[in-house]
Order: structure tokens, then sequence, then C-alpha cells
């Protein structure tokens, strides 16, 4: 017998931060993928944007009358999740920009009662065909495709004499073009012709340095959008290119890393490629490296406007001093949150993932302050979620560091929540 239903909204296109939008998605999935129906009971459905509704609940109520040949239990959990996937596409209006996905069925929960579960998602990259399946799991294939992260790395190779640049993403090393200088190499001419031949030579090298800034820009800005740079070549020239300021400021900030290499052509390339390869296995995305750099700059400022830790963070963010949250994405705490069904009161207790049965048990043990019930609807929610609703009332945002990173340790280190302030309270 199921004794409710739980309706939950992943709003991803609502999050703060790309960051935040990215932790939800990898949350739902992970909830998702680990249930398994007793028959085929559980539906996935993906709408793209643009889809009918009116034409997917013709669809579903066919689907839901079809269930007759199925076992007594499995017709009845299946049309009551037909049902109220149906009652929820009524309430909208129109497809999302991004589509939706929606996931039903019937599930145990810790406490041995069965819910009927209706996750919605509005993804955080558009929904790429429909999809409707009956099974006992969930299809979660294009929500991962969504997880995995489009990672397009941009690659050059800089010497005096070439330039080469290079496109890495989803495996694939693409080899773009190579320019050359025509500047020769250094003179072995004394005095006076030796100081000019020099100056003339640097004026040249100079001159290179911007050519390979312009085809830097087409390449990884105009053609493609890299996540990050990785930069190479022989001896000191690469380090005087980036010292010199010629990059593009996006590309500039972009940077992940120097390797040494034997050459700056396509050989270079594909050297600099595997000098890099753990680096970017781990690499964090540019906007979550800049904002722990920030962070730890503030940090090493006599009046840095900076807190960390959770309770710090929170009382912060009460009080509308919070630009922005940084949090890492396993920090082991969660929010129960405990429904009185009798006058819907409700109260909450922060707990680490571990203790959360004994932290839900003294919540449900203890009689509502409002009518004295013990009985209650009890969920879990996410730190990350508790953060964003507070975050969102005052206008700033959460940025989830996720890459097993330098980034995450630094911050790990610090406790795992901190953020940085509009002001310094006084």
């Amino acid at each position: 017998m199921v004794t409710e239903k739980v309706t939950h909204f992943y709003g991803c296109q609502m999050a703060t931060s790309n960051s935040v939008k990215q932790h939800k998605l990898r949350k739902l999935i992970a909830w998702l993928s680990g249930k398994e129906g007793r028959g085929m009971e559980f539906i996935s459905l993906y709408l793209p944007h643009e889809t009918s509704i009116t034409d997917v609940i013709s669809i579903l109520k066919k689907e839901s009358d079809s269930c007759v040949s199925k076992g007594e239990g499995i017709k009845d959990r299946l049309q009551e999740a037909f049902k109220n996937v149906i009652q929820r596409l009524k309430m909208i209006e129109k497809t999302p920009e991004n589509g939706l996905a929606i996931f039903a069925g019937t599930l145990t929960d810790d406490m041995e009662d069965e819910k009927l579960y209706v996750e919605e998602l509005i993804p955080p990259e558009p929904v790429p065909t429909y999809l409707l399946e009956v099974d006992s799991h969930f299809h979660l294939e294009p929500l991962r495709e969504m997880a995995k992260g489009k990672k397009v790395i941009g690659i050059m190779a800089v010497d005096t004499k070439e330039a080469s640049f290079g496109i890495f993403r989803e495996e694939h090393l693409e080899l773009i073009e190579k320019i050359t200088s025509g500047i020769p190499g250094k003179s072995g001419k004394g005095g006076s012709s030796q100081r000019r031949y020099e100056r003339e030579r640097d004026m040249e090298v100079t001159a290179f340095f911007h050519r390979i800034a312009e085809h830097a820009a087409r390449a990884f800005l105009e053609k493609n959008r890299v996540t990050a740079l990785v930069v190479g070549g022989p001896g000191t020239t690469k380090n005087d290119f980036l010292k010199g300021d010629f990059l593009h400021y996006e590309l500039n900030n972009a940077v992940l890393s120097t390797v040494d290499t034997q050459s700056a052509d396509e050989k270079g390339v594909r050297e600099v490629l595997d000098k890099s390869f753990e680096t970017l296995k781990n690499m964090c995305s540019p906007e979550e490296k800049m904002i722990v750099q920030r962070l730890l700059a503030e940090i090493g400022k006599q009046d840095g406007q900076y807190v960390c830790g959770l309770d710090a963070v929170l009382d912060a963010l009460k009080k509308g001093e919070v630009e922005v949250v940084i949090v890492v994405d396993n920090s082991d705490m969660t929010d129960i949150v405990a429904t009185c069904k009798k006058c819907g009161l409700s109260k909450a207790d922060l707990s680490f993932v571990i203790t959360k049965m004994q932290t839900r048990q003294k919540i449900i043990s203890t009689p509502c302050e409002r009518c004295k019930s013990i009985e209650y609807v009890v969920e879990e929610r996410d730190i990350v979620d508790v953060l964003e609703d507070l975050a969102s009332q005052t206008g700033a945002r959460v940025e989830v560091i996720s890459t097993e990173s330098e980034e995450k340790v630094k911050l790990k280190a610090l406790g795992s929540f901190a953020a940085l302030l509009r002001y310094r309270p006084a």
C-alpha cells in the first residue's frame, strides 16, 4: 500500500551558478541510479522544448490503459505513477526552454514505507529527443551525457621560430594550425652591431608574439570556446610570452599550466597534451579556480572579507553579508526536515550523513510544538539547496567545487564551507 506521494523539483535553470546546476544534476543521477523496481514499473520521460504537452498526456493515458496485462501489484503502482505524471503535466502551460525530465516510481524508504516518488528536472542543457521508457530501472543516459561536462582544452606550443595550436575535447586531439616567424637565430656578432641586431630581433619576437595571440584568440575564443588553456614549448619563450600580456584576458585567465617540450610544432602540441594529462583529468573550471584564488587572497589580508565554516557562512547569509558561498560537493552534511502531518508545522536540523538516522529519530520522537502530534513527513535536503535558498533571498550566489583538484583540497582544509563577503562586518 502506497502511503504518500513525494514530489521533488530540481530547477537547474533557476540555480544561482553553473556549478550548482551541475551539482543538482549529479545528485539526482546518483539517487535515481541506485533504484530498482519489482517489475517494469518505473517511468522515465524526456520532453524537448516545444513538445506538445497535450500529445504527451494522450500517449501517457494510452500507456496507462495498457498496463492491464501486468501483475496486479505492478499494474496498480504503474498506473498510479502514470496518473501523477499526467497530473503534473496538466499544471504546465508549455515545456521549459531546456525541456523537462520526469521520473516516477514507487520506492521503499529508510523507514520501510512505500512512497510514490515523482522527480522532475529542468536540465542545465537542452533535452535532445523525446523519450518514454517503462522499465525496472530509470533511464539516465541523457542526463549522464549532460553531467560529463563539456571540457574543451586549448593547447599551444610556442617558440620564437614557430607556434602550433590544437584543441582537445572528448578524448580527441585536433591539430588546428602552425605558424612560423621567419626570425633568425641569435647572432654571434659583437659591439654595436650585436646590440642593434638584438634590438631588431626583440622587435620581431614581440611582433610574432602579437601574431600568436591573434591566432590564439581566433582558435580558442571565436572558432572554439575553450574552458582551459595549456601552454608549452622549449626553453623560456612560453613564459616570456605569457608574462608579456599578449593573450586576450579571457585566455590569460584560462591558462591552467605550462610544460616544457622539445619543440613547438605539431609534435610539441602532442607532447603538451601527454605531459598535462593528469592535470587535465582533475581540472576544475576557470570559474572555480578564480573563486578559490580570490578567497585565498582575502584570507591573506589582515581585514579580508570572508568567513569559513558552515555556521559562520549560514550566519552571514542570514544577515545579507554574503556575495558568494563556496562549498565542496561532498561535504557530508544534510538537512533533515520534518513536517507535522496534522498542522503542517516544520522543523529542521542539520546533520552529518553518518548520523542522519539518529537525528531523524530525535526529531520525530519530539511532539510538535503547535499541536503535540508525533506524526511527521520527513525529507532530506542537500546542504547546497539550503545554502541556495538563503543565498537567493539576498542576491548572493553559490559555487560548488566538484572536481578533485588542488582548489578542492584547499577548500576542504578550510572546513569545506566558506564565503566571500560584500563588506567586512563592524
